[in-house]
């Protein structure tokens, strides 16, 4: 195990027993590094970071992208998917141990069986909450007084601070549609015509127009009504449960809770989709000022 991981155990009982505040201050202007490429789970991470004061220095999908960013650019650290389009993140993480800048693993794999030396990395399983994630940061990133330069010389405060830490009701639900939007254009095939979201309580329901490909609308009109309208049913269904993980992270760092369970159908008749997701509690949102 390396120094720097040692030096977590401290910082992490000093980091739980600070205020928000000084949570919130800890974070903000750190320069953070995406290696994901998962388009939609890449986007709530950068609103996430985003929110709470981070400088997103990238986002890179590709383990060639992902080793030019961490070998030139000033990085305070790296969430890292180990896993991209086929190609494993090694390389990236052996320019990271050398230059000394933490990271963390996010990845539904079995770290340990893929590369036993990373066994001992931070690491955070997908589908991920957002709360432990944070968590995680402060450990791995803030750890032993990094953040002692970050203070801003003229107002003495930390850059970034007084960012707003809670989306909008608004804000949330405007997020889920830019998500769902990007889910549809890369695993459907085609984005929505348009997309509403609407958070009622601890269910949140997404309704898509204009959904259906022109394979599955040729597919429809081709075969007797209902064996074409089970069958895109049916291959909906399996896409949607195949990307379940994706799904659920992204929800989760939208809204800061996990999803309790999912639910969806099809019209292909109107080219209407509706999913539904039972949240494990009602989202925390900032109240909007009237």
């Amino acid at each position: 195990m390396t120094a720097r991981k040692r030096q977590t155990g401290p910082a992490r009982r000093a980091l739980r027993e600070a205020s928000e505040s000084d949570r919130a201050q800890l974070l903000a202007g750190l320069r953070i590094l995406i290696v994901e490429d998962i388009g939609m789970v890449a986007s709530a991470l950068k609103a996430m970071l985003e929110e709470l004061g981070c400088t997103v220095v990238g986002v890179a999908p590709r383990v060639s992208e992902a080793t030019k960013y961490a070998r030139h650019e000033q990085l305070d650290g790296v969430l890292l998917d180990l896993n991209l389009g086929g190609e494993y993140a090694f390389a990236v993480t052996e320019i990271l141990h050398e230059r000394s800048i933490p990271f963390i693993i996010m990845s539904g794999y079995d770290v340990e069986q893929i590369c036993p030396k990373l066994a001992d990395e931070p690491q955070m399983p997908k589908p991920f909450d957002r709360a432990p994630l944070e968590e995680m940061m402060l450990a791995v990133f803030c750890g032993q007084g990094r953040r002692k330069e970050r203070a801003d010389p003229v107002s003495g405060r930390t850059r970034g601070s007084d960012k707003p830490p809670l989306r909008t009701p608004g804000e949330l639900e405007s997020a889920v549609c830019l998500g769902m939007t990007r889910f549809e254009q890369e695993y459907m095939g085609r984005g929505p015509h348009e997309v509403q979201a609407h958070l009622v309580g601890d269910l949140l329901i997404v309704r898509m127009t204009r959904v259906l490909t022109v394979a599955e609308q040729k597919l429809v009109e081709s075969m007797p009504r209902e064996k074409g309208r089970d069958l895109v049913k049916e291959v909906r269904m399996q896409m949607m449960e195949g990307a379940r993980k994706q799904i659920d992270s992204m929800i989760q760092i939208i809204t800061g809770v996990t999803v309790r369970s999912l639910h969806h159908d099809i019209s292909t008749r109107t080219g209407e989709k509706v999913v539904i997701f039972s949240l494990s509690e009602q989202p925390t949102c900032r109240e909007v000022k009237r």
